[in-house]
């Protein structure tokens, strides 16, 4: 027996799920987050999961991380004491960023810090020319007396950001070799090796915030394999990367800005698997935990990915999911504005305290305390009983902060906060579909997460979505999506020309460059054939400051009908196109992937015709009326089986609620679609 064990490390709950491929099984666990040391979690988690699963530790042949480790270095600054060296000249372009400012009508608004204080950014004579080209060698008595500086200094990491390193990284791959020489504890990341794209302060952010991580996620990289070690676990430690791929810790550790995405990516990534076992080519994925909610986009099979990306109000250009994420989660305070508005987020109660109705002192009143007051939720529903809820105290914090100040009751408190809650989240939705050109109407919503399913029906009247598919432990989807993740490698190239004067042939001998480049990223201890390659470039109008990725098909290269699929695509986001206008290459993509394990899971060939009988009633608070509720053990319920609305279906990760008028049935994956979402 060979299974595969994933950990989706959270705010609030550590999710893991072990997969068994030669017989499909798969084991779903869940254990309270430890922010202080995310390591204790996840190895105690993995030593529970295994006895629950009753298999051996050398069964176990790898394991998959999703981490928020680097986005929490950066969100709370503390990460290593870092140095940065740049070209001479542009030693302040980490403070000037871009001329756009955050908000445009704000005369005072002032930028985010950056991770590295103006006197440890250093200055080194030196220039690589646009097109590659030397114009002034590195000055090698200056660099010595960088480093007897960063020495002095007690530098732990040095990001090195040359101009146009993009195009030719010698000089800052001869500064690199330099410094690992001469500071031996210290690490050492260059531009060149995150990025090699145009727009020097992008590539410079991208440098330095990986600089400033890099050691937390060593060190924290090496408690979790020294911890697993420990429990006899000697199976390799894969990461999931912000691509919807996996790729090995130390590798993870060296290259960590791909990681800031690493937990949400294996909720998209059991999306589109979801899309594959039942036909549905355009999906939303909307993860709603206990403190965030994440929202991503399947269009045509495809995930929707970006290059661009802010952490913090810093950029970061790395190759990841297009996924938005906003302060939205069970754990979300509720609380009342200067002008006595209600307001949801995105400051959330977290592990700890948690909810007021959770037994650990929370005094705020949280998303989860109205669905608990509404009735939505149960005293036991959570993890099945192992934490018991309070209702009492729900609505004693609800009463004191919300309902006495706009003088209404508690249940309307408690409604108003879930309405509040809900139009953040559908407004999240519609950022990454009305926005861009996609009519939500023609999607499967698909709400998974702790929190997702219990809200699922409301958002997807919002957005006038009819269909509406919960998978079968939603609150453990992203763990789960992680178990059907590939090993992947993306290379991206600035190679800035006009397409009228691209010749085919040098076309073609980059592509199969950035091709060779990514599969040799790639290396796997199982059996595997070839990896998998895509590819896509980044078009745009000549002038323009965007561009616009467009997939490239497999074979010989078209360039009129690319052009064309550009001016389409252009005419689809934008509403026009210039077809008169000449069309310029910025960027080429290629990515590789190498499956490194196979889903048998089956879908049902039997269908149970006797419908469930409900474990129990109780009152649920909806639209302004209590209603008397069926509840449904989610454990219980088989394929072909149909449960009429109103309802709950409660499970030990999740609880999904169906409105009157609307009606749910088992598919044959044992997943519940929702039909019957309009208003009744």
């Amino acid at each position: 027996m060979s299974v595969r064990i994933a950990i989706d490390t959270g705010g609030t709950f550590t999710d893991l799920v072990l997969s068994d491929p030669g017989t499909g099984r798969l084991v779903f666990h869940k254990v309270p987050s430890t922010p202080a040391d995310p390591s204790r979690a996840l190895v105690d988690g993995v030593k529970d999961l295994v006895n629950r699963a009753g298999v051996a530790h050398e069964d176990i042949l790898f394991l998959i991380h999703g981490t928020t480790v680097a986005t929490n270095t950066i969100l709370q600054r503390q990460g290593a004491h870092t140095a940065f060296i740049t070209t001479e000249g542009f030693r302040d372009v980490l403070h000037i960023q871009r001329q756009d400012r955050p908000h445009l009508y704000n005369m005072r608004v002032r930028r985010p810090p950056a991770l590295v204080p103006r006197s440890l950014r250093y200055e080194l004579p030196e220039r690589i020319l646009y097109d590659g080209s030397e114009a002034l060698p590195v000055n090698t008595n200056r660099l010595e007396e960088l480093v007897e500086s960063l020495r002095a200094e007690g530098i732990e990491a040095v990001g090195i950001g040359l101009l146009h390193s993009h195009i030719n990284p010698e000089h800052e791959r001869s500064v690199g070799a330099v410094l690992r020489r001469a500071l031996p504890d210290a690490t050492v990341c260059l531009s060149s090796d995150l990025s090699r794209e145009e727009g020097e302060y992008e590539r410079f952010s991208t440098c330095a915030m990986n600089a400033y991580v890099q050691p937390v996620m060593t060190n924290y990289l090496k408690r979790v394999n020294d911890a697993l070690s420990e429990a006899s676990v000697a199976a390799p430690l894969y990461v999931m990367k912000s691509n919807g791929g996996v790729t090995s810790a130390e590798h993870a550790a060296d290259h960590c800005v791909h990681t800031f995405l690493s937990g949400p990516a294996g909720g998209v990534v059991a999306g589109a698997e979801i899309g594959r076992r039942l036909d549905r080519p355009n999906l939303i994925t909307a993860d709603m935990g206990g403190t965030s909610f994440d929202v991503a986009m399947i269009h045509k099979r495809n995930i929707a990915f970006a290059k661009n990306a802010e952490i913090d109000g810093l950029a970061l250009k790395a190759p990841m999911m297009d996924i938005h994420t906003i302060g939205a989660g069970g754990g979300s305070i509720a609380w009342i504005d200067s002008g006595g508005a209600l307001r949801v987020g995105p400051r959330s109660a977290g592990a700890r305290p948690g909810p007021a109705c959770y037994p650990k002192g929370g005094d705020e009143p949280t998303v989860t305390d109205a669905n608990l007051v509404l009735g939505r939720l149960s005293t036991d529903s959570l993890l099945g009983g192992a934490i018991t809820l309070d209702p009492s105290s729900a609505r004693r914090v609800i009463e004191h902060k919300i309902a006495s100040r706009l003088n209404c009751t508690v249940e309307e408190a408690a409604e108003g906060i879930i309405r509040v809650i809900n139009a953040s989240m559908t407004a999240a939705i519609r950022k990454l579909t009305v926005e861009r050109g996609y009519d939500p109407r023609r999607f499967t919503l698909v709400p998974f997460g702790g929190a997702g399913p219990l809200h699922g029906v409301e958002l997807a009247r919002e957005l006038d979505v009819s269909d509406i598919v919960v998978p079968l432990a939603p609150g453990v989807a992203s763990a789960e999506g992680l178990v059907f993740s590939n090993l992947r490698s993306d290379r991206i190239q600035t190679h800035v020309e006009l397409l009228a004067r691209l010749e085919e042939t040098e076309f073609e001998k980059m592509l199969e460059d950035l091709a060779v480049q990514a599969a040799g990223d790639l290396t796997s201890s199982a059996e595997a054939s070839d990896p998998v390659i895509s590819r896509r470039v980044g078009l745009r109008y000549a002038g323009q400051g965007y561009d616009i990725p467009i997939d490239l098909p497999g074979g010989p290269v078209d360039l009129p009908a690319l052009e064309s699929a550009f001016h389409v695509e252009h005419e689809r986001q934008y509403g026009f196109a210039r077809r008169d206008q000449r069309v310029q290459l910025v960027n080429i993509w290629v990515s590789a992937e190498l499956p490194i394990s196979d889903d048998l899971r089956r879908p049902s060939e039997r269908a149970e015709s006797k419908q469930p009988a409900p474990r129990s009633t109780r009152p649920v608070y909806l639209s302004g009326n209590w209603h008397e509720t069926a509840v449904y053990e989610r454990s219980r319920l088989r394929p072909g089986q149909r449960i009429e609305g109103p309802a709950i279906i409660e499970q030990l990760d999740s609880t999904t609620l169906i409105w009157p008028g609307g009606h749910a049935c088992i598919d044959a994956w044992d997943q519940i679609a929702v039909a019957g979402v309009e208003t009744p």
